[in-house]
């Protein structure tokens, strides 16, 4: 077992998990503060319809975001699990199937959104109000974003499935200071609004993708990234895309219910609907900013896990359910106590229009009113993909947004009006976290099997008799 990743099976869980977690959290916190720096310089300085025409095409980045990560989470969950079953050279191929699959995506996607860019807009309810805004912060993600988001998740996800914790927390880190300078240069010295935003976005994004190239350059890695250095393994193909799709679905699940929020809000009379939009744009920057260190606990979750499962020690991927869940819930509560009980003061930070304000608090009470409960459904989807059951994982990203969320969306505000499109999202997070408990009790007992087969397997070799 090589050095660079025996850590991964030897050390004590808590420990490893923390080692991992923490330096991938500290840097998508700084990392995920542009977003935040985006929204504060675009309400404050460019306008509500500037952040309204941002926020708007939110769901297509995520998208962009999901279709991303299919590729890069599909390679890692297949690259730990090799590397546990000592399969180096097999886990090299890995990575080279998955630069050719990023590479194909990149042209495909920059070509689709940017020939059918003003069908798409109009499609997800763009008001003329703030369409300007949404072309103007779309193009230049399309023709440049879009292959550097696909490119970019390669070199990151084969960091994280080595477990090189330290490395994605600089690159993520240098990245962000660069977007929140960029921002600044941008909007207030250039004063190219929102299109400014969005280089400064496309630049740092830029910037990550080529120092996550040379950590891999520079031997900082046991693994190489080298395109076309293997044969085409459509095998191989297929399994990233099967294992990244539960991935994929759950991301493009945050695009369609936002999109499907936003479009619902423009159809509700009596209400300020493109202040609604701008305020529900705000609360979905915080969400976002809330979930980075649950994505951090996640990536060290489906590392460690996947690790230990190809490696057949599967006490120790129990301990790393436990660990993880316990973990996932505490933070959970935390960002769910203070942003039910104390969202005006946040919000605020942002704007200082009352009605925005107002507005956005309302929206969070319900949002966030089930979040640790949201938490423990990404992680328990995060574990069978981890461990390679791409039925289970694939269910499990479904059931909250599609099962519950969009047809609670759909219903409530039938009969409730705006607050049943809000009342939407707790019962969706309760309904997921109940019927994920039931799986995750079910496969503990599956491990539980495994692990005494494997024990009983043992005795009898250190016996001298056959398995």
């Amino acid at each position: 077992m090589s050095r660079d990743t025996a850590h991964l099976g030897e050390k004590p869980i808590i420990g490893l998990f923390f080692g991992i977690a923490l330096p991938i959290a500290v840097g998508m916190m700084v990392h995920g503060l542009y977003n935040v720096v985006d929204a504060i310089f675009v309400t404050r300085a460019l306008g509500t319809n500037a952040m309204g025409g941002i926020s708007i095409v939110f769901p297509i980045q995520m998208f962009i975001i999901a279709l991303a990560t299919l590729i890069g989470s599909g390679m890692a969950s297949i690259v730990a699990r090799q590397l546990g079953a000592k399969k180096s050279e097999a886990a090299q191929a890995t990575i080279d199937m998955a630069m050719r699959l990023a590479l194909g995506f990149a042209i495909v996607l920059s070509l689709g959104i940017y020939i059918n860019m003003q069908e798409i807009l109009m499609f997800m309810g763009v008001s003329d109000a703030l369409m300007p805004y949404a072309v103007d912060y779309l193009l230049p993600i399309t023709l440049i974003g879009i292959p550097i988001c696909m490119i970019n998740q390669i070199p990151a996800d084969a960091l994280r499935a080595e477990g090189k914790a330290m490395y994605m927390m600089a690159t993520m880190t240098l990245s962000a200071v660069l977007n929140i300078i960029l921002d600044a240069v941008f909007i207030f010295g250039l004063e190219s609004g929102v299109e400014g935003v969005a280089y400064a976005t496309v630049i740092s994004q830029f910037v990550a993708m080529a120092i996550g190239f040379w950590f891999f350059i520079a031997n900082k890695t046991q693994l190489k990234i080298r395109p076309f250095a293997y044969p085409a393994d459509n095998k191989v193909l297929n399994e990233i895309i099967i294992l990244g799709i539960p991935i994929l679905i759950s991301h493009a699940g945050v695009s369609i219910f936002i999109a499907f929020t936003n479009f619902s809000l423009a159809q509700i009379s009596d209400i300020d609907n493109d202040l609604y939009i701008s305020a529900y744009g705000l609360i979905g920057r915080l969400v976002m900013f809330a979930i980075l260190p649950l994505i951090a606990i996640t990536i060290a979750f489906q590392t460690i896990a996947g690790y230990n499962y190809g490696a057949r020690q599967y006490s120790r991927v129990r301990s790393t359910v436990k660990v993880g869940l316990t973990i996932a819930l505490c933070y959970g509560l935390l960002m769910s106590t203070i942003m039910t009980l104390a969202p005006y003061p946040i919000i605020g930070i942002f704007t200082k229009q009352t009605e925005l304000i107002h507005a956005a608090a309302g929206i969070a009470l319900w949002v966030f009113m089930a979040f640790p409960l949201a938490n423990a459904h990404g992680l328990a989807s995060a574990f069978f993909q981890a461990i390679g059951k791409a039925r289970e994982a694939l269910f499990l990203s479904s059931l909250r947004i599609y099962v519950l969320l969009l047809p609670g969306l759909l219903i409530l505000p039938a009969f409730y009006g705006l607050k049943g499109l809000w009342l939407a999202f707790p019962i969706a997070d309760t309904g997921a976290f109940i019927i994920v408990m039931i799986l995750l009790l079910r496969e503990r007992r599956r491990l539980v099997m495994q692990e005494q087969a494997q024990l009983a397997q043992q005795q009898i070799l250190q016996q001298g008799g056959k398995p």
